[in-house]
């Protein structure tokens, strides 16, 4: 019997409606991408917010080397012109004022100055800001005084910034701190800017909203409603364009900047970061250099006025320059002073005195960042030797130079004044170039490159490489007074023509400057008169190599061929050069390197390395004291004397002159006790310029010496040396009185047993004299 299958059981399910179906998928994949990007969202979020955070955390502004010259130093009794007291307080930009009220300002009654100073501090510790009264009579400071009226010692104006250095890098600006600036930058700044700074987190609603009428109503994205914080992520971390998509990653930045930050965090960052307008290729940022720029003072010395033109340019610093377009960033100014009015930062009268007022903005390059580019050339390839181009672009590295401004503006005045009192057709072909040094510290005192002091081209003072002419005669001198057996001061020598064959069938045969000459003559006077002739034959004596190692010590660098042409200065040499090889002549013997810079310090003033001073003897004394002595004369009787009424009679200086052959070039390189400079004048082709070095370099040089403060070179002989009277044959001691008798500082050495006859009786003569040499 078969059994009955029951039957299968139906299960019901019930299906979804295809429509349905498809929006249940829909739903899943919009949930699902939803998640999706709010992963990708917050992911990008924190990714933002670590590159905001690090950014900011680890900023390092890029700051490049600053250059200082020294403090100028002021004194009772100080050479110093009214001219040179003008040009300082210009290049320091010294603002002309009643009553001198406030740091950096000046007031003057004829020949008193009642000056405001500002404060500053350096390694010797710095000085306040105070006032002091100078007065000046007959070239000199009469009168030091302090505003009160007591007497002052000394007083110090603050180090002038000379230069700038960013080798690798074009972004500049000076650091300020927010609780240094003044608060009406501050004011004006919101107020035009950010009005709601202090309330908003970083997006302004209601900026965002004006903006967005105004794009709709252009058809283009003209504005963007930016906050101050918001402008301060576009410079730090974006682009300047103006796009949907830049703004878009701008405004959540701006919200994490502001949850992790405070508003005066942000508010310094933003001054310190925001872009003012560019000189040539350097960049200026923030209001600190803004500040230099344009007005050439300090941030905190600025006006209202001063004030509304920097923040009024944030808005379009090259659209409102005001150098290239005065009358469009003047409104632009007066706008940003309404607003300040219309918000009660300023009254009602001073809303009218400010509006009033002009731009007041330096010419460009009018600073003294920019005065004295030669000097600032020799800074730069001192320290290229010694830090690396990223160091000096990027640590804000302090350089203080050896610089004298007052030194600068002296020799540059000599040199231009010169020039210009020469022939007019002659004039404009000719240039020149000076190097001031002091010879005891080796410090470079002043450097022009250009007889027009501010050019930035060819710097003649260290690479116009001419030959030297009779400025080599002293090394000739010194290397036959090595030599005290043969030669002293009062050994003769002809001056006569002379011969010297040279390969190629060659001869060489050097001529006086007046094309005669004078027989027998004693060394002194052959370089005292710079007799050629005499000079070549007491050259070629000596021997070629001893005065080319003589030439090494002094300093020369490089090969010097031996060719009998170098003993009347054929090797080329650069002005800074000659200064080297003159270093040891002007020191008695020590050769002390040329150094521009004597220290370096960090940002924070921490030291970081010291130039100091050293002096390493390379000439016996006693030969070089008789050398300076002879050079004495030079100036006294020779070819320098034009100058016994030029420099104060009490003032003993030494010098030599120097012109090379076709009168190419005119030199002249001299020193007192306490400053060394050398002369060049030429034309940059190499032409015959028709000058001399008594003629030509040498007024400049005595302008310039007597510009200074200077301090008689000591004329009291070394151990090793005497005063011993000669007779005119050079061979014989004579005594005072004795017919043709000349006094000569001689080395032990060199004074000889033999008396003439008139020496024989006197007592400083003869056996007597002889005894009392050997036994006082």
């Amino acid at each position: 019997m078969s059994v009955a299958k029951p039957p299968t059981e139906f299960i019901y399910t019930p299906r979804m409606p295809k429509k349905a179906r498809r929006s249940f998928i829909s739903k899943s994949l919009i949930l699902k991408l939803v998640v999706v990007a709010l992963v990708v969202l917050l992911a990008g979020l924190a990714w933002l917010d670590a590159r905001v955070r690090s950014r900011f955390d680890s900023h390092q502004w890029q700051l490049p080397a600053r250059v200082y010259a020294r403090p100028v130093e002021l004194y009772t009794g100080r050479v110093l012109s009214q001219r040179h007291v003008d040009q300082l307080l210009s290049l320091l930009r010294y603002r002309e004022q009643s009553g001198a009220p406030t740091p950096g300002s000046y007031s003057r009654s004829g020949g008193t100055y009642l000056i405001h100073t500002r404060s500053f501090r350096d390694s010797d510790g710095g000085e306040p800001a105070r006032q002091i009264r100078l007065r000046l009579a007959n070239g000199r400071v009469s009168a030091l005084t302090g505003g009160e009226g007591g007497r002052l010692p000394v007083a110090r104006l603050e180090p002038m910034q000379i230069g700038s250095i960013h080798p690798g890098h074009s972004e500049d600006r000076i650091l300020v701190r927010l609780a240094d600036t003044p608060p009406m930058l501050h004011d004006m700044l919101l107020a035009t800017e950010d009005r709601q700074f202090y309330d908003h987190h970083g997006l302004s609603f209601r900026g965002l909203a004006r903006a967005m009428l105004a794009n709709f109503r252009s058809g283009s994205f003209t504005q963007g409603g930016s906050t101050l914080t918001q402008q301060l992520v576009k410079n730090f971390w974006l682009t300047r364009d103006r796009t949907l998509s830049r703004k878009l990653l701008e405004m959540p930045m701006a919200v994490l900047l502001e949850m992790h930050y405070e508003k005066p965090q942000i508010l310094e960052t933003y001054l310190n970061e925001v872009y003012l307008g560019q000189d040539g290729s350097r960049a200026i940022h923030g209001m600190g250099l803004a500040a230099q720029f344009y007005f050439g003072r300090p941030l905190q010395e600025l006006e209202p006025h001063h004030f509304a033109l920097l923040v009024g340019m944030l808005k379009g610093p090259s659209l409102y320059d005001p150098r290239r377009r005065p009358e469009r960033a003047l409104d632009r100014r007066n706008v940003v002073l309404r607003l300040a009015h219309e918000q009660g930062l300023l009254s009602d009268s001073e809303y009218q005195t400010y509006v009033a007022r002009p731009l007041e903005v330096v010419p460009r390059g009018g600073a003294a960042l920019y005065a004295f580019p030669a000097f600032v050339d020799l800074v730069r390839r001192q320290l290229a030797r010694d830090y690396p181009p990223a160091v000096l672009s990027s640590e804000g590295l302090h350089i203080h130079s050896t610089l004298d401004v007052l030194a600068q503006l002296a020799a540059e005045d000599a040199l231009a004044r010169v020039l210009e009192q020469r022939d007019p057709k002659a004039g404009n072909l000719l240039n020149g170039a000076v190097v001031v040094t002091a010879p005891d510290q080796g410090d470079v005192l002043a450097v022009v490159g250009d007889r027009v002091p501010r050019s930035t081209g060819f710097n003649r003072a260290l690479d116009a490489v001419r030959p030297i002419g009779s400025l080599a005669k002293p090394a000739v001198l010194l290397t036959a007074l090595e030599q005290p057996k043969r030669y002293s001061l009062a050994t003769l020598v002809e001056d006569e023509p002379i011969q010297v064959p040279l390969a190629h069938g060659d001869v060489w045969s050097p001529q006086n400057f007046d094309k005669q000459s004078r027989g027998p003559i004693p060394l002194v006077q052959a370089l005292a008169q710079s007799r050629n002739q005499a000079m070549a034959k007491l050259g070629m004596d000596v021997g070629l190599q001893p005065l080319i190692l003589t030439l090494k010590r002094l300093g020369v660098q490089g090969n010097i061929p031996a060719y009998p042409s170098i003993i009347l200065g054929s090797h080329p040499l650069s002005p800074f050069e000659v200064a080297v090889m003159y270093q040891p002549l002007a020191t008695g013997g020590f050769r002390t390197p040329l150094r521009s810079i004597t220290d370096v310090l960090d940002l924070t003033g921490e030291p970081l390395a010291r130039y100091p001073v050293s002096a390493d003897p390379v000439i016996d004394q006693g030969p070089a004291f008789l050398t300076q002595w002879a050079m004495i004369q030079v100036m006294r009787a020779g070819t320098g004397q034009s100058m016994l009424g030029v420099l104060p009679p009490d003032i003993v200086v030494a010098g030599k002159t120097g012109t090379s052959d076709g009168y190419r070039d005119a030199w002249f390189a001299g020193f007192s006790g306490n400053h060394l400079a050398v002369v060049w004048i030429g034309r940059d082709d190499n032409q015959p310029a028709g000058v001399a070095g008594s003629s030509a370099a040498l007024p400049v040089w005595g302008a310039l010496m007597a510009a200074l403060p200077q301090r008689s070179l000591r004329e009291d002989v070394p151990p090793g040396v005497e005063w011993v009277w000669m007779d005119a044959d050079g061979q014989r001691r004579s005594a005072e009185g004795c017919e043709g008798a000349l006094r000569y500082p001689m080395l032990t050495a060199s004074i000889p047993e033999a008396a003439s006859d008139c020496g024989e009786d006197s007592s400083q003569g003869g056996i007597k004299g002889w005894f009392r040499r050997i036994f006082d």
